[in-house]
């Protein structure tokens, strides 16, 4: 019985000293640390609950510990929704807990059955957490997330078999029963197994709370706050080495908006980022998925097509320019057509960086501007029945 003592002051304490760490990491930016912190620290009152509560009645003991556990699933849950950016249910959730709460109330103080208390409060705790693993089953794509996943689901099979091992090794509202199964070796070891399911699953939430933190923090490195792309160094990092991969064919595309100084100058600077935000907006929704989209500095935007012709670049990147020159401002307070010029390029075997490609893309953008803005200029030979606005540089009159 002594090492069931120190188990029962262990188990409680290393939660507390867990629920805390995820507090603590709260303040790096996870958002989800604070109901991980929340979720261990309650559960962490429900196993201490026996002997911070000894001097109470057995059954006021078993309702406040069953809703230090409730709380804590309800906790667990949420951090799980909440750290793959799903829907919370919260309001359902929280009727559930509240239903289980008078179930297991009406089970200690009515039909004095702890045994059924203690088989409504698992199933309960399951279903607390089998509701948000579902929800997020789709999105479950790391292996950390796995990982995650994984132990969550350990948790719920543990409790199930708890549950069962419960109602199969004891018989119906017998206190000596119950006595004698949870002073039997084989309840200490369900207790220790449960106990091992949670710390585990404590240090991989912790891997993934860091691993988060340091993913914010290079996506801050990485992006424009601005328009959430990719900034120049986040370009730099996510384009292909032509000296380490295979020769990466593509296309390459510059634009910037029109006259956007004026744009500045004449509605200000607020209205010239939601301009800005506008033709970022278009870019995300006209380019391919896997196209690698970032905003170089002021209006300029550069953006890599991995395995895209040059002619299919263009027919993108007019669409764009069409749909930008069309949209109504007039809710930001601008009176007048914003328009964006595009020059294109594509990548070719003689090229020692995208830098190449990229700046046959920058000539052909000033050919645009040039030859009057509000176009697209693509390098090479003329298209057959090319479009209004969407010319045809060759690389020789690029050179000239």
């Amino acid at each position: 019985m002594e090492s069931h003592d120190h188990f029962a002051y262990l188990l409680p304490f290393i939660f507390f000293v867990f629920g805390c760490t995820f507090l603590f990491l709260e303040r790096w930016g996870s958002a989800p640390s604070r109901y991980w912190g929340v979720g261990y620290i309650v559960a962490a009152l429900g196993f201490a609950s026996p002997l911070i509560l000894a001097g109470l009645p057995v059954p006021v003991q078993a309702i406040v510990a069953n809703t230090f556990f409730l709380a804590a699933f309800f906790s667990l849950g949420h951090a799980i929704l909440t750290r793959f950016g799903r829907p919370l249910l919260t309001a359902g959730r929280l009727i559930f807990c509240a239903a289980a709460f008078l179930c297991i109330s009406y089970m200690v103080l009515v039909e004095h059955d702890l045994r059924g208390e203690l088989a409504v409060s698992d199933i309960a705790c399951s279903i607390l957490l089998i509701i948000p693993l579902w929800q997020v089953r789709r999105h479950i794509r790391r292996p950390i997330d796995r990982l995650l996943g994984a132990l969550v689901g350990l948790v719920i099979a543990d409790n199930l078999v708890r549950v069962s091992a419960l109602l199969i090794l004891t018989s119906s509202g017998t206190y000596a029963s119950l006595d004698d199964f949870f002073a039997s070796e084989y309840a200490f070891f369900m207790q220790m197994s449960a106990s091992i399911i949670g710390f585990l699953l404590a240090l991989t939430v912790l891997g993934t709370v860091m691993l988060d933190v340091v993913w914010q923090h290079r996506h801050a490195a990485e992006h424009d706050p601005l328009t959430d792309l990719l900034n120049r160094r986040g370009f730099e990092r996510a384009i292909p080495d032509f000296r380490r991969e295979s020769f990466p064919s593509g296309a390459v595309l510059i634009c910037d908006i029109d006259h956007f100084k004026l744009v500045n100058d004449r509605f200000g600077h607020a209205v010239g980022d939601m301009v800005i935000v506008g033709l970022a907006a278009a870019l995300r929704d006209g380019l391919l998925s896997d196209a690698l989209v970032a905003r170089f500095g002021g209006e300029e935007f550069v953006a890599f097509l991995p395995g895209v012709t040059l002619a299919e670049t263009g027919k993108l990147c007019n669409a764009i320019r069409l749909a930008f020159a069309t949209r109504d401002w007039r809710e930001s307070g601008v009176t007048q057509q914003i328009t964006a010029s595009f020059g294109v390029s594509a990548t070719a075997r003689g090229d020692h960086s995208m830098h190449d490609a990229i700046g046959r893309a920058d000539a052909c953008l000033y050919a645009a501007k040039s030859a009057g803005r509000n176009q697209v200029v693509m390098e090479g030979q003329q298209a057959a029945h090319a479009p209004t606005q969407l010319r045809v540089v060759s690389a020789a009159n690029l050179r000239a």
